[in-house]
């Protein structure tokens, strides 16, 4: 099938894609604080005006390092500078710290039914490694314990995993065969000491996608727990933690939803809640603090908020709140199979032309990692040319392209067209 006849037929074309309609409006005064999100039918040439970073592309393929962000967040982020620089007036009886704990709240919920959770299974944190932190040493391992993870793993959970061997816990390591790991490779490694699996429900190596409710399935027949990094999968597609069965999913704004660095979020299923400790406390871990002679305070909250032990980026909260709201004004649907659709023609136009890849075919991410010599000089070659994306080596060299929805026809052609005349090089 040539690229332009692949184009219509999955919907990416300039026509209007994704059957996407025309009219949209997209925020282009810098200078309003109004914020502006996408109307339906959307028009996604037309929002690519929401992204101002795009001009300065040929071709930005590079969301898995660090998503854009439109206006509207950098609407949102100006709005709390200028709050904090007015600071008021207020309603009777409030408190800037109390107006900017509403707005987190109001994320908290628009967070959770993002995710398909309720709102009392979610904290947020400083980083999605924070959300690892708290779900795997939250465990009460006993020597002789066991936890398996894969080799396409992110490092921060090697990290951690290897800091518990000092206390006599085993790290069984899931090798991946042509870039997939299956369940079964799992359940292999598994005993009735194996007390999680710790996994990434894409990888950001190759976005090799996981199949996290068969994994589900299997580690909790054994009575242990899924902990999951969700940060090269949320806001790329759709996710939802219930329709999945995992224990814990963290995740942050700054990839896949266009939003801020400096915050995450942690999904706890409320199952795991009583069971669970903070890795560490302060003035937010309870409602109060009774007595300073008697160091006595409340208990803490019976909801994820326990995890929640200080001052967080309100900054952050309002940019995330913004972001989210544009990311489900498109619709998370809608996005995925725009982004899929992306990765497929990027697939199909190279294995017609004999590329190989670490990534698995029809694997359902919008990461696609494609092998090819010299992925640093290629990498160079194309970013002068505006085209930017990732190249790692591991075994094999490789480029990791990851488009999302503001991502066009154009781009994706301009891509292909440089890469076929520099992989030779």
């Amino acid at each position: 099938m040539k690229r332009r006849e692949f184009f219509e037929k999955t919907g990416i074309g300039t026509a209007g894609i994704l059957a996407s309609g025309f009219g949209a409006i997209s925020c282009q005064d810098n200078n309003s604080n109004e914020i502006k999100l996408p109307k339906k039918p959307v028009d996604f040439e037309a929002i690519r005006n929401d992204f101002p970073a795009l001009k300065k592309f040929q071709a930005y393929l590079d969301t898995a390092f660090v998503g854009l962000i439109p206006n509207q967040v950098k609407i949102a982020h100006e709005k709390f500078l200028n709050d904090r620089l007015n600071f008021g007036p207020f309603p009777e009886h409030n408190s800037i710290l109390g107006i900017w704990m509403r707005k987190m709240e109001e994320l908290r919920e628009k967070t959770a039914s993002f995710l398909g959770a309720k709102n009392n299974e979610i904290a947020f944190t400083l980083c999605t490694g924070c959300g690892s932190n708290i779900a795997i040493n939250g465990i009460k391992w006993r020597k002789g314990d066991n936890a398996v993870i894969d080799d396409l793993e992110y490092p921060t959970d090697f990290h951690i995993l290897n800091a518990l061997k000092k206390r006599g816990v085993d790290v069984r390591i899931a090798r991946n065969k042509n870039g997939y790991v299956s369940p079964e490779n799992f359940e292999a490694l598994t005993d009735k000491r194996t007390r999680a699996y710790v996994v990434s429900h894409v990888s950001y190596l190759n976005g090799f996608k996981h199949n996290l409710r068969k994994l589900a399935d299997i580690i909790h027949s054994f009575k242990g727990y899924l902990i999951v990094d969700g940060a090269q999968s949320i806001g790329g597609i759709n996710v939802n933690v219930k329709h999945e069965d995992v224990d814990f999913m963290s995740g942050i704004p700054y990839k896949w939803l266009n939003g801020p660095n400096g915050l995450g979020f942690l999904y706890v299923h409320e199952r795991c809640i009583p069971d669970f400790e903070p890795d560490r406390l302060g003035w937010a871990s309870t409602n109060d603090f009774i007595s300073m002679e008697t160091m006595e305070s409340n208990p803490l909250p019976e909801s994820a908020k326990k995890f929640e032990y200080g001052t967080l980026s309100f900054e952050g909260i309002y940019a995330m709140d913004t972001a989210l709201d544009y990311i489900n004004q498109i619709g998370i649907d809608i996005i995925e199979k725009r982004n899929l659709n992306f990765v497929n023609t990027i697939y199909n136009t190279l294995a017609n032309k004999g590329f190989k890849f670490f990534t698995p075919i029809e694997n359902g991410s919008p990461i696609i990692s494609v092998y090819v010599s010299n992925e640093n000089k290629i990498k160079t070659e194309l970013r002068k040319k505006g085209i930017y994306l990732t190249a790692r080596r591991l075994n094999k060299g490789y480029l990791r392209i990851s488009p999302h929805f503001y991502n066009n026809e154009n781009d994706i052609n301009n891509f292909l067209d440089a890469f076929e005349n520099l992989s030779n090089i």
